[in-house]
């Protein structure tokens, strides 16, 4: 897995960290201040640029525009990047679920096919790629332009492989290079001929040090880099190289080189199922790419989505979709990740449309019943990414809640936390708020003080076990869950069973157990006991118990209060 994060967890907040050096923060105990995350979240949904089914990290809304374009996923991050109470995830991913294609095309030398195109981007934006490839002197001229950006021009392009003379008594010499081999036929002298094979001889320097240990041909090596593959030469047929020296050259990859640096440009490659290896013919007009699409946006796409995150390093998930079905998709999908055969633990957060009813909502929890994740709701009003106020969907409101949790210490609920909007465009009353908590949704609303905040960041399952119904304690318990798990596997599995190894068992379980007391996980006294560890052929069984961390949901003041009689 490479190197591991240093994770510092202080003051309710937590952070991780690569580049070794000294780290601060201030805790400020009545307030919050910037935070960082360490868990690593990710929203999916539909955008308009971006490479599908690939997580594309961004640390800041700017760089989310930059790639995503366009579309719900956009408007998704750039929320969650100021999601209230004064956090600001550290990173945030975002997948792509709409498969979308790169803009291309062929460019050709008569009608036979020599490079293959790609734009850098999925989407239609693709097909406003433009480029033209003019004759120069020497070589050839690229011009490629986006919209309206300036155009980029590369003059000149060429290059010079390797001289060869044909310099005995053959009345002519001619060469021939092919995609797999050169060979030259000698007049009046074939035992002069060669057939050089390119498997034989795969770079230049080869072919050059081969040709000038046979008589009666001088070769030399005009490449800066003798390694250049020999493949990679321009074909030519009958080429003279008696009358005067040749110069073969690898022009065709040259351009194929150049257009792989250039901006705007995903791919060039050589036409694989072409015979021969030459330069393409002209464009001096401008030739657009096409085939770019934007891609469907269905519930088809996702397990395709959810198959590609499984083995991605991502334990908080989110979307802006409402899609019932969607949401079934994604709840299996973490519930997976959470079995004993899925090892990747994770949970989900998800809202369903605006103005929904105290009912519909409810439905919904009960179709989204699990512990792993939880029903945000309701509707509410934020600037878009233009500055407009706009009316947004509970799936919104889940997005910047999974962006709070990525923000906060492991034990630390988002319940009472401040959210960033201009207000609730579905006010709920106490006894809605109440209701849709007793089923299962993380309600937001107006409190007494005034805040906007969440009420209560609750699971949707539907049963009266504390450790499930509370989204920050299972998000303890699948930490823990995943830390133990990944600590001793790696150290243990395909070790052998000594003795040794069996005390370093018990030392590393322990230290991890202490570790989680002393992130805050565990609590109270003794906050984890009975401690077991059982040997049975090759399998060694950890069993313990612990108290995990619950939120401070509830502070409760009886006053009693007296009238003092004075007695006379």
């Amino acid at each position: 897995m490479g190197v591991q994060p240093a994770v510092f967890q202080s003051g309710g907040q937590i952070s991780q960290h690569y580049i070794p050096g000294a780290y601060s923060r201030l805790d400020f105990v009545k307030g919050a201040g910037g935070l960082v995350s360490a868990s690593n979240g990710v929203i999916m949904g539909d955008c308009r640029g971006g490479e599908p089914n690939k997580l594309l990290w961004f640390g800041s809304p700017a760089e989310a525009e930059e790639i995503l374009r366009g579309g719900p996923l956009l408007d998704a991050i750039r929320l969650a990047f100021n999601p209230g109470e004064g956090l600001v995830p550290q990173r945030l991913a975002a997948l792509r679920v709409n498969p979308g294609e790169q803009a291309s095309r062929e460019l050709k030398s008569s009608s036979d096919v020599m490079i293959d195109v790609t734009v850098w981007d999925w989407g239609l934006h693709g097909n406003q790629v433009k480029m033209k490839l003019e004759d120069a002197t020497p070589g050839m001229k690229l011009t490629i332009q986006f919209q309206t950006n300036k155009a980029v021009v590369e003059d000149n392009i060429e290059k010079e492989s390797f001289e060869i003379q044909y310099s005995n008594s053959g009345t002519a010499a001619a060469m021939t290079i092919t995609k797999t081999q050169l060979t030259t036929t000698c007049t009046d002298a074939p035992t002069d001929d060669l057939t050089v094979l390119f498997s034989t001889f795969p770079t230049i320097e080869d072919i050059v040090n081969y040709i000038n240990d046979q008589a009666n041909y001088s070769c030399s090596i005009k490449t800066s880099n003798p390694k250049d593959k020999s493949i990679e030469l321009d074909s030519v047929s009958a080429q003279d190289i008696k009358t005067l020296a040749y110069i073969a050259k690898s022009d065709l990859q040259a351009i194929i080189d150049q257009l792989n640096v250039m901006p705007w440009i995903g791919k060039a490659a050589f036409h694989d199922a072409t015979t021969s290896r030459l330069v393409p013919d002209p464009d001096t007009d401008w030739v657009y790419f096409s085939g770019g699409t934007d891609g469907a946006y269905t519930v088809d796409e996702w397990p395709t989505s959810l198959t590609a995150l499984q083995n991605e390093d991502i334990q908080l998930g989110s979307s802006p979709v409402t899609d019932e079905a969607i949401h079934t998709l994604i709840k299996n999908h973490c519930e997976l990740m959470n079995s004993v055969n899925g090892r990747n633990e994770r949970q989900f957060l998800l809202g369903g449309a605006a103005g929904e009813t105290v009912a519909q909502v409810i439905t919904r929890a009960k179709a989204l019943s699990s512990e792993s994740g939880m029903l945000c709701d309701p509707n509410f009003y934020a600037f878009d990414g233009e500055g407009i106020i706009q009316t947004w969907a509970p799936s919104y409101y889940a997005c910047m809640q999974m962006a709070q949790y990525t923000c906060l210490a492991l034990s630390e609920p988002t319940t009472n936390k401040r959210v960033n909007i201009l207000g609730w465009a579905t006010k709920r009353t106490d006894t809605e708020v109440e209701q849709l908590i007793k089923n299962g949704v993380c309600v937001g609303f107006q409190n007494k003080a005034g805040r906007l905040v969440t009420a209560r960041s609750i699971t949707t399952y539907q049963g009266s076990d504390l450790q499930r119904c509370e989204f920050s304690i299972m998000r303890e318990a699948l930490f823990v869950s995943r830390d133990l798990r990944v600590a001793v596997e790696e150290t243990f599995i395909g070790k052998g069973m000594q003795n040794s190894l069996l005390g370093r068992v018990d030392a590393i379980a322990m230290g991890k157990l202490s570790q989680y007391y002393d992130m805050g996980l565990f609590n109270g006294e003794p906050p984890y006991w009975g401690y077991v560890k059982t040997v049975v052929g090759d399998q060694i069984r950890i069993e313990y118990n612990a108290n995990l961390t619950p939120p401070t949901n509830f502070i409760f003041i009886t006053s009693h209060m007296h009238i003092y009689a004075m007695v006379a």
